[in-house]
């Protein structure tokens, strides 16, 4: 089957209607945007109870805008543009081998350059100018910033993607790259606000590929001028109706009015469209560029169509995996369409056409958050400071709440800590198991919870003063987790197995053995198979490459990077089976010059989540692990 052209036209895909009329609703509490009083269709969803939740999302989240370009230069948005942080900025090298030269903020398919914002130097029209960066701002416009307008997920970040040109028109063949680019780099969910006439097997093969990776696909039902909008039972638009109601992969968005009527101008149906959502009078961010006539505003509306009803869904999705990154794709679906508000009795005509209801972004939410709290805590994540920090230990819940911490060494020591844990004397409770870092000796201490001491020993000779890292694990299926160590740089890639009392049971390198950047250690399940795997990193001097080896020791084909390429500095390592399905997570924490964060990696290697262990400007590192709150 070829591949048909995808004609995309903006004023008929998502058509924007400009009224004459300023909207004001007042609210109990108010964001200090100046402009949010003008965004009525937030109070229509409940915003402002979703984020008492959410705080308006997270920053690992990302979200794939599709579209004509975004204004990356706004300054209602630019704090919010997705950076690829593996490549380096203009230097002409594809520094993360992903096929693209300096794609630092995003790809435009359409030009084949890394620029993503519109362009003026060929053939526009206004609405196809503004139209992505309308879209980026109900997504992701800062909020309580004292500026513009408040994007629904306003931590999100906005990953733009061109696909369309400056008259809305595009290819399937840039449509599909630009999906296959959002996922291998990180996006969490794709939104698409625009439709076509012509079906597409190839491209309808990429959004399910991105779908079964894990990433939620949101598209607009579309527009009609004309007097009756389409039945897209009868005739189908694409890719909204790509996808089947038993194979839901696409979550199809019709346009509402501010009486949760069906907007005069959307299209509807049975079988594409899953939900409704607010798509008249929106006001939001816009291209600036005041030397052409016409472009000289920041702000303005008030735009009309399923194109701006569309990210609102995106938005929620969003602010869903804000509350846990490890929802799985069905779930974060599952809980938007589950949680809406019943319209069909407000229209009748269109009684089925306008899917489960209209969005409620507060009780998807609320949905969500009383989820994770019903669930056990199976899991805490402890941290270490790197050197630099003192030998501070920290106890936080899977969600980044803090429980508990204490020094594990003298508190003036700046060599920092290694942290593991693990049942040690079979006792059916965790201990937490710290090794000194660089500058003391290699000395492993193991506590309880509570930070009380219970035993000590040296790991390598003790005049090495390279630090040591620490893990545990049930290496030999005895029922008691062995001391797994790695020598800290300047030893060699050198893994010691020791039982709770330190006594050496077995050793092997993790790498070359005339590698000295030192390596660190975990263990975990993370191939499902029932029994514990040696996890290692190079501790420096090397990119952080994540390796796996069996129980019997044997290097397995599991294999990624922690971090970016050209980062030598290190990672530390633990995992835990935080979604229950018998296969741990990887985590990991960054070596010195750093940010301080955490990343959540599934068994294969594709990250989940990430969050601060301290303040931003920490530049020591991190060292992770992971204790269980209970066992029974």
């Amino acid at each position: 089957m070829t591949q048909k052209n995808f004609k995309v036209l903006a004023f008929f895909i998502c058509v924007f209607y400009f009224l004459f009329f300023i909207f004001h609703f007042s609210f109990a509490f108010l964001p200090d945007d100046p402009f949010y009083s003008e965004q009525w269709y937030l109070s229509k969803i409940k915003a402002t109870q979703a984020w008492d939740l959410t705080n308006g999302g997270s920053e690992a989240i990302i979200v794939a805008v599709l579209d004509t370009g975004v204004d990356i230069d706004h300054p209602d948005l630019r704090a919010n543009i997705w950076t690829n942080e593996d490549e380096i900025v203009a230097d002409g090298t594809d520094n993360d081998n992903n096929g693209y030269i300096d794609d630092i903020h995003g790809w435009d398919f359409v030009r084949n350059s890394p620029d993503p914002r519109p362009k003026f130097d060929e053939s526009f029209n206004e609405t196809s100018i503004h139209h992505g960066t309308i879209v980026a701002g109900q997504i992701a416009s800062i909020g309580n910033n004292k500026e513009g307008t408040t994007g629904l997920a306003y931590r999100t970040k906005i990953m733009p993607l061109r696909v369309l040109n400056s008259e809305g028109q595009g290819t399937v063949e840039d449509v599909i790259q630009a999906v296959n680019y959002a996922v291998a780099n990180g996006a969490k969910i794709i939104n698409l606000s625009f439709v076509g006439s012509d079906e597409s097997y190839f491209l309808r093969e990429a959004l399910k590929k991105a779908w079964d990776k894990g990433a939620v696909v949101v598209a607009a039902s579309g527009n009609e001028t004309a007097a009756t909008p389409f039945d897209l039972d009868l005739n189908p638009a694409y890719p909204v109706c790509l996808d089947t109601k038993n194979d839901n992969f696409i979550i199809g968005v019709a346009a509402s009015d501010q009486n949760d009527k069906k907007a005069l101008f959307s299209n509807y149906g049975t079988r594409c469209i899953d939900l409704s959502a607010p798509g008249t009078r929106v006001y939001g961010p816009l291209v600036y560029k005041p030397d052409i006539i016409g472009f000289d505003e920041y702000y303005g509306g008030y735009w009309s169509g399923s194109s701006v009803a569309c990210p609102l869904v995106s938005a929620t999705a969003a602010l869903i995996w804000s509350i846990n990154p490890l929802f799985s794709q069905e779930q974060v679906r599952d809980i938007i369409l589950e949680n809406v508000d019943e319209i069909d009795s407000l229209n009748p005509e269109f009684r089925g056409k306008l899917g489960q209801g209209r969005l409620n972004v507060y009780q998807s939410v609320d949905y969500a958050y009383r989820e994770v709290s019903s669930l056990p805590q199976n899991y805490y994540i402890i941290t270490g400071a790197r050197a630099g920090g003192s030998p501070h230990v920290r106890v936080f819940t899977s969600s980044g709440f803090g429980v508990t911490s204490f020094f594990a060494y003298n508190e003036h020591f700046r060599g920092g800590v290694s942290v593991a844990s693990g049942d040690i004397d079979g006792d059916g409770k965790d201990e937490i198991i710290t090794g000194a870092g660089p500058g003391g000796g290699p000395h492993v201490r193991v506590f309880d919870m509570d930070g009380k001491p219970k035993a000590g020993f040296f790991a390598y000779d003790i005049r090495f003063s390279g630090g040591v890292s620490v893990a545990s694990g049930d290496i030999d299926g005895d029922g008691k987790d062995e001391i797994i160590t790695g020598a800290g740089p300047g030893g060699g890639p050198h893994v010691r197995v020791f039982d709770g009392q330190g006594n050496l049971k077995t050793q092997f390198f993790a790498f070359n053995k005339d590698f000295y950047g030192g390596v660190n250690v975990a263990s975990g399940d993370v191939t499902g198979n029932g029994k514990d795997e040696v996890i290692v990193s190079v501790a420096s001097r090397a990119s952080p490459y994540v390796r796996v080896f069996d129980a019997e020791l044997i290097l397995l084909r599991l294999q990624f990077l922690s971090f970016s390429r050209d980062f030598y500095q290190g990672a530390s390592l633990t995992s835990a089976d935080f979604d229950g399905n018998g296969a741990s997570e990887i985590i990991t924490g960054p070596g010195r010059a750093s940010l301080p964060r955490v990343m959540i990696f599934s068994p294969q290697g594709e990250k989940l989540s990430e969050f601060m262990a301290y303040v931003k400007h920490f530049p020591g590192g991190v060292n992770v692990a992971t204790m269980r709150a209970s066992r029974k």
